[in-house]
């Protein structure tokens, strides 16, 4: 498997080896492809720096779901970093 990156911060859309089908790359994207599916026109994106390709190890080809954004921080724990514990009113 190959994981390729958009580098740039615009999507990026490309067809792949073998005939009819293409991948859609969203800004600063990774996917993951088969090595067949690597076209010509993906690898000279790779060497003008609009992608980056990188061989990814097997065992990552079924990765293990990934905890949803704050879910790590538990709701007991206070929260830090901010100014001060008790919210301000705003003077208008």
């Amino acid at each position: 498997m190959i994981e390729i990156r958009n580098l740039l911060f615009q999507p990026l859309t490309f067809h792949l080896a073998g005939g009819g089908r293409g991948i859609h790359l969203n800004p600063r994207e990774r996917r993951m492809v088969r090595e067949e599916d690597v076209s010509p026109e993906i690898e000279a994106a790779a060497r003008r720096g609009l992608v980056s390709l990188t061989a990814a190890p097997e065992a990552v080809a079924s990765p293990e779901p990934a905890e949803p954004a704050g879910a790590s921080a538990s709701k007991d724990e206070p929260r830090t970093g901010g100014a001060s514990a008790s919210r301000r009113r705003k003077r208008r």
